[in-house]
């Protein structure tokens, strides 16, 4: 499943993954699908992050499927789904635990009974979600509760869960690139790996055959500090990204600090006023970017020169 969440539905990256052979698409935020549904995209798309009460109407009318850890969102969804004659499909979320979105797993075989008994709502599958700096072996360990969980469901249900969502890229870090053996799963929820060719923001690597330079951040130098050689402020601050992710392309150029407004950087070359200063991107960098209305997005077939 191609996330396009980093790049906050934009039609064209969308279009991409859908070309680069992406079957289905997901998406935590239920603008970023209209503004796919919008631009003519009707690929199977899933909301990514559980919708509230006041979503279940738009979640129904825009996306396919959506990722749930309560039940009475699902029995919301099925009775909207009735109205609006459509069928919805629900993937139930399991806490392994993360501290993040699912149902306990001893709650999870009567939610998944539940589930078969709804009208409109279509049983999917179960999920999992892993921290971003959680390491191969707590994936693993999750993992082989998944899918322990999944043949409970089968056995007390006669009816497996069709989909295993194991994660997102950091899973793909462990059973793709670590070379980990799968414990069961058929299903990942992509988007680092595919948008920017690393399969974690920390400590990334890059992975064999994938591409670094598909999104480039350039920032304009803004002042040059006379008092204090090579150091500059560019036109970037927390308002428009996270600077943590951000890495520079240019030789030399160290990120010191950063304010609302500015990126304090220190440069190799002296730096002049109206010099570009270009960055690869972590995943957050780019999730705050893209949704910044102060960021110009330009689409070129080559990259400019650093």
């Amino acid at each position: 499943m191609g996330v396009t969440k980093g790049a906050a539905g934009l039609p064209e990256v969308a279009k991409a993954m859908l070309a680069g052979g992406i079957k289905t698409l997901a998406d935590s935020r239920l603008d970023n699908i209209a503004r796919m549904r919008a631009a003519g995209i009707q690929t199977h798309t899933t909301l990514l992050r559980s919708p509230g009460p006041s979503d279940v109407g738009r979640t129904v009318e825009l996306a396919d499927a959506s990722l749930n850890s309560d039940m009475e969102i699902v029995e919301a969804i099925s009775i909207e789904a009735r109205m609006q004659r459509k069928v919805h499909g629900v993937i139930l979320m399991v806490d392994l635990p993360t501290g993040r979105e699912g149902l306990p797993p001893e709650r999870i075989t009567a939610a998944c009974r539940k589930l078969q008994s709804l009208p409109g709502i279509q049983f999917q599958g179960i999920g999992a979600y892993f921290h971003m700096a959680s390491s191969s072996e707590v994936h693993l360990q999750g993992l082989q509760v998944l899918i322990r969980l999944a043949r409970q469901v089968e056995m007390e249900l006669d009816n497996p869960p069709a989909m295993l969502s194991g994660g997102s890229s950091n899973i793909f870090r462990t059973l793709a690139v670590e070379g980990q053996p799968n414990p069961g799963i058929n299903h990942l929820r992509i988007g680092t790996a595919i948008l920017l060719g690393f399969s974690s923001s920390l400590n990334p690597i890059t992975i064999d055959g994938f591409e670094r330079d598909t999104f480039i951040l350039q920032v304009e130098v803004i002042e040059v500090k006379a008092k204090k050689p090579g150091e500059a402020i560019l036109a970037l601050g927390k308002l428009d990204t996270d600077p943590q992710f951000l890495f520079p392309m240019n030789p030399g150029v160290i990120i010191r600090e950063a304010s609302s407004d500015h990126l304090m950087v220190r440069m190799g070359p002296p730096p002049r006023v109206g010099d570009w200063v270009s960055f690869r991107l972590g995943y957050p960098a780019l999730c705050r970017l893209m949704a910044s209305p102060y960021v110009q997005v330009e689409y070129v077939n080559e990259l400019k020169s650093c």
